[in-house]
């Protein structure tokens, strides 16, 4: 019997950019915020806002696989803020700071 994988791959993605004037591509991912359908959740992220909390979430619980197709720089900005750091559990703080690094 043959299996077949399906790896995670990104639906859509938007454009942003950051407060310090970095455009960066945000890719999206249905899961990441709770029951949004993809284009529900293209329509949630069009405030900066949003846009960070979606992120966030995809640092607190979103697999690897997923955050290597997040911009690099824009994911260790959003690990700076430092109300995310005391959300995320210490042991996926450190693995992350290390995947970032």
């Amino acid at each position: 019997m043959k299996r077949t994988y399906h790896f995670v791959k990104s639906t859509a993605s938007i454009k942003y950019t950051t407060p310090a004037g970095e455009k960066v591509e945000i890719p999206l991912f249905p899961g990441i915020l709770k029951h949004l359908s993809v284009t529900e959740l293209h329509d949630v992220l069009n405030t900066s806002t949003a846009i960070q909390k979606y992120t966030s979430e995809a640092l607190k619980s979103a697999p690897w696989p997923v955050l290597k197709q997040f911009p690099k720089s824009w994911l260790k900005t959003c690990l700076d803020n430092t109300k995310l750091r005391s959300s995320i559990r210490p042991g996926r703080l450190r693995a992350l700071e290390f995947l970032l690094s």
